[in-house]
């Protein structure tokens, strides 16, 4: 019956390894400071609404053109 204890023992071991790990990159967070970083995503995010509005220009004009030919379509029935 050694032999089971020892693994649950090192699955102990590997857990405990997990959470230090964690509780360095929560501390290493905090050095870093928080201004720039925000600042950057901001400016990313404000990039991603232009690129997507753009998208979705692109899209609603693709929409419309095959809304407008099911349109007729439904029409010339």
């Amino acid at each position: 019956g050694a032999g089971p204890v020892q693994r649950h023992g090192g699955i102990g071991m590997a857990t405990e390894g997990d959470v230090e790990l964690e509780l360095e990159t929560e501390t290493s967070g905090p050095e870093r400071p928080p201004e720039k970083p925000r600042k950057h995503d901001s400016g990313a995010a404000d990039l991603e609404r232009v690129t997507d509005y753009a998208e979705e220009k692109e899209i609603q004009s693709s929409n419309l053109e095959t809304a407008m030919s099911v349109i007729g379509d439904r029409r010339s029935r």
